[in-house]
């Protein structure tokens, strides 16, 4: 059995929840996982067949990024050999340069395998603000470029995210399948829609321009109907936030908006099953595992396109796709939904089942035992 070392700059929270634990005791059927990720503190346990080594995240943005580049190019090589790791498995090309270009100059013989969960070049500029964000994409093209082209094998979870892979010049295959999400709770959540009331819109989704929540704001600004909207997630560029809340500010349904920056799971599904409607706006996203989590609890969903999102989507069947940040069309969407909520409802129902059948925890052990197979 392959001994695999996940890194990633991501964040965990400790004490490890009960979904992380499942993700890896699946993943530890087809090999012996060692996680290398961050936390809100420096801590090393072992839970099942796992090791996690997790080193503390910063609060500054910047001292955070320098510490994964140290991390990264002294401590991976450093796990690597000792625990004879066989396969390194890279989160993201740009953070991945510094661990893959370290293991060259080593002469490592372990595999690499790169992931690429999303738009690894706009996505920074589209979250944060940036002084200068040519000069981060200038940096990040060139760091990705390395990456993709000293990788053994990648993963990739959407249509979308292999054409930006392969505008770097990769011509080798894909393993491609969505990250992991465990769809019980949802695919079990009762319905309880009401078409006579209030049309539910929700989104769940940083406050951010990527995920482009004001462009729902003013799409349903546009429309007389009777509708609220409720838009779920974090909030991290504050000047984003201050131009959405600007713009509720001048909406006919101002009154029926609201901004939520957090809510426990259980809310969650309980909030996509009282919906009418899920919708995510995105100018770019890998998939939006957001999308797949709706559709498990049979909510209409509506996705921009142009995102990988529509790998998901058969229009007007399994759900809906309006053009990439095109304001009268997403109103005519919208609009088109509330006035057919019967066929809305159908096609929530498809949505369910087109997820049901494809996005299981036995499909999502088989990438990577694919995966893994096709390096070892």
């Amino acid at each position: 059995m392959n001994k695999v070392l996940f890194v990633a700059p991501t964040k965990y929270n400790y004490p490890i929840n009960e979904d992380l634990k499942s993700k890896f005791i699946i993943l530890s059927e087809i090999c012996k996982p060692f996680i290398f990720a961050f936390s809100n503190k420096k801590k090393t346990t072992t839970v099942g067949n796992t090791k996690f080594i997790f080193h503390k995240k910063l609060k500054n943005r910047l001292l955070n990024y320098l510490k994964i580049i140290y991390l990264f190019v002294f401590s991976v090589p450093k796990t690597v050999k000792q625990h004879h790791i066989d396969i390194v498995c890279l989160q993201d090309p740009v953070t991945s340069y510094f661990a893959i270009k370290s293991l060259k100059l080593r002469n490592s013989n372990v595999k690499i395998v790169l992931e690429s969960h999303g738009d690894f070049i706009e996505t920074i500029a589209l979250e944060k603000k940036l002084l200068i964000p040519a000069i981060y994409k200038k940096l990040f093209k060139f760091f990705s470029s390395y990456s993709i082209k000293n990788a053994d094998q990648i993963r990739s979870i959407s249509s979308f995210t292999e054409e930006q892979v392969k505008a770097y010049g990769y011509k080798g295959n894909f393993v491609r399948f969505p990250a992991w999400i465990n769809l019980d709770k949802f695919l079990v959540a009762k319905s309880v829609r009401d078409t006579n009331d209030y049309f539910k819109i929700i989104l769940v989704g940083s406050v951010t321009d990527r995920k482009n929540p004001k462009l729902v704001v003013r799409a349903i600004n546009k429309i007389d109907s009777e509708i609220s909207l409720e838009i779920i997630g974090p909030t991290p560029n504050k000047m984003y936030l201050n131009e959405l809340e600007e713009s509720i500010s001048k909406s006919q349904h101002k009154e029926h908006i609201l901004i939520t920056p957090f809510i426990p799971i259980d809310e969650l599904i309980q909030k996509y099953s009282n919906a009418n409607l899920f919708i995510l706006p995105s100018k770019s996203e890998g998939l939006g595992r957001v999308v797949i989590e709706a559709q498990a609890t049979a909510c209409p969903v509506l996705i921009s396109s142009n995102t990988g999102a529509v790998d998901l989507i058969i229009d007007y069947e399994t759900g809906y796709i309006f053009e990439n940040d095109n304001l009268e069309d997403l109103k005519d969407k919208i609009k088109n939904i509330i006035d057919n909520q019967q066929h809305s409802v159908q096609v929530g129902l498809n949505g369910k089942s087109f997820v049901a059948q494809n996005h299981t925890i036995e499909n999502f052990k088989f990438g990577y035992k694919k995966l893994f197979d096709l390096v070892s």
